[in-house]
């Protein structure tokens, strides 16, 4: 499952709390305080949920995996008693749209060893204005997973099928 809120957690709300949002710059004071305020009690209460989904499928023994982006500063990194079992950092390899940096949390449930290397149909780059991609931070393009990613990630780690046209690498990614 993809843990919804990633908006919430990753480096960019940062930016939410400091004021320096671009979504804050033409704000009174008093709204900007509101916004900041409603978003720092929004990102309380899907904390509280994401901790009690963990430890409810940690108690009860329910498999799961969940998953949600990676970044050294991001909020569920810092400051969450879970630590993600993989972190893929460049999710493009393994043929998605982007170059994005993903960790993923595995309870009661091992992933298995596979690499699957394949360069997306498609190649989408964020931020450039040649592309025509207008994919932001909370878009839906961005948050979408291409078909030869969760293909290519379900056979790597959760059934451990090797792929016809794939070369199984002996490193780490």
């Amino acid at each position: 499952m993809a843990f919804f809120p990633c908006i919430y957690f990753c480096e960019n709300n940062q930016l939410y709390f400091t004021g320096k949002h671009h979504n804050l710059a033409n704000m009174s004071a008093k709204s900007k305080a509101d916004t900041i305020i409603e978003r720092s009690r929004n990102r309380q209460y899907l904390y509280e949920l994401c901790l009690k989904m963990f430890a409810t499928c940690e108690q009860r023994g329910l498999r799961l995996i969940v998953e949600n982006p990676y970044a050294t500063r991001h909020y569920l990194v810092e400051n969450f008693p879970y630590k993600a079992t993989i972190i893929d950092r460049n999710r493009a390899l393994r043929g998605d749209y982007f170059n994005k940096p993903t960790q993923y949390f595995f309870f009661n449930c091992e992933p298995t060893n596979g690499l699957t290397m394949q360069t997306a149909k498609e190649h989408k780059h964020i931020g450039n204005r040649k592309s025509g991609i207008k994919a932001g931070i909370c878009s839906e393009d961005r948050s979408m997973i291409s078909p030869d990613y969760a293909r290519n990630f379900i056979c790597d780690f959760v059934i451990g099928k090797v792929q016809t046209f794939s070369q199984l690498q002996l490193f780490d990614v």
